[in-house]
């Protein structure tokens, strides 16, 4: 387990990409925003629009611990001011990308709940698994331990 944290940034960003992926992905369906000659195009540059400001804001702001053992409070405050900072700056991005004049109010408290609800599901069952993972890998030393003290 121990090997593994030393992945953690990558791991919480590659998923945090792909819960900003799908959120866009969803908007652009549902809102009928989906770019018909070039859907892929379109969504990967509005994805990237969110993604972007949220890796930069996130690796100044802690949201991605590097090694050390991190609780679910800390993690989920530190999403959570990053996404505060992140996604204002992402629907900016977003709208000077697709040369958008105008950013509507309700745009912006859409993107800041919806974003982050998809963000927070997904650092949420990150720590699931996570705490999970870690409980097996510490009873397995337990047993380990045990073991060889019983020899």
């Amino acid at each position: 387990m121990f090997t593994l944290r030393r992945y953690t940034p990558f791991i919480l960003l590659a998923g945090d990409v792909l819960a900003l992926l799908l959120f866009v992905a969803v908007g652009q369906r549902d809102h009928d925003l989906v770019d018909v000659a070039n859907p892929l195009g379109r969504l990967l540059l509005v994805t990237a629009s969110f993604a972007a400001p949220w890796a930069i804001a996130g690796w100044l702001l802690g949201a991605f611990p590097r090694g050390e053992a991190v609780s679910a409070r800390t993690l989920l405050a530190r999403s959570l001011n990053t996404w505060l900072v992140a996604a204002p700056l992402g629907v900016l991005v977003r709208a000077y990308l697709l040369g958008l004049v105008v950013v509507t109010r309700m745009f912006l408290v859409a993107g800041l709940a919806f974003g982050g609800l998809f963000l927070f599901t997904w650092r949420a069952a990150f720590l699931l698994v996570w705490n999970w993972l870690d409980r097996r890998a510490e009873a397995k030393q337990s047993e380990s331990a045990m073991g060889a003290s019983s020899s």
